[in-house]
């Protein structure tokens, strides 16, 4: 019963701790902003935490994909493309990630403007339809149309 405990403890700890850096996330310092994306994304990358931070932190993170800050959107692009790639669930992501996807890569005018990013964004669309396969389906017309 113990080890349950301290489980549930560990898992408030890393809450708390990423509802910290989201809050940090809508910080005017730039630099506060970068931290708390590289903070929120190693947070996503420890194994024991995936799964309970995947869901407090992914809109956030793709919100993250619009600052103006171009290295704090590819933090975040980064970060949503690791777990896309790592996490046991990616298909349930599906809805929220497209949609940003869309909106970055499908426009008349070109939204995201650095070349590399747009790459990113790219990629990270090739991983999700390489992850859920039969799951992109109702997505895939957007797909086609961003990429």
């Amino acid at each position: 019963m113990e080890s349950n405990n301290a489980v549930v403890d560990g898992e408030i700890d890393a809450n708390s701790s990423v509802m910290r850096h989201l809050n940090c996330l809508q910080d005017q310092n730039r630099a506060t902003r970068r931290r708390a994306l590289e903070t929120i994304r190693n947070e996503l990358l420890s194994s024991e935490n995936n799964g309970n931070v995947v869901a407090v932190v992914i809109r956030p993170l793709l919100r993250a994909f619009s600052d103006p800050v171009e290295k704090c959107r590819e933090i975040a692009i980064v970060a949503v493309s690791e777990t896309v790639a790592s996490t046991s669930e990616p298909c349930s992501l599906l809805q929220c990630v497209v949609p940003t996807l869309v909106q970055r890569l499908a426009q008349p005018e070109i939204v995201e403007p650095s070349e590399e990013l747009r790459l990113k964004l790219v990629q990270l669309i090739r991983s999700a339809v390489d992850r859920c396969t039969l799951h992109v389906a109702p997505y895939l017309n957007d797909l086609v149309h961003s990429a």
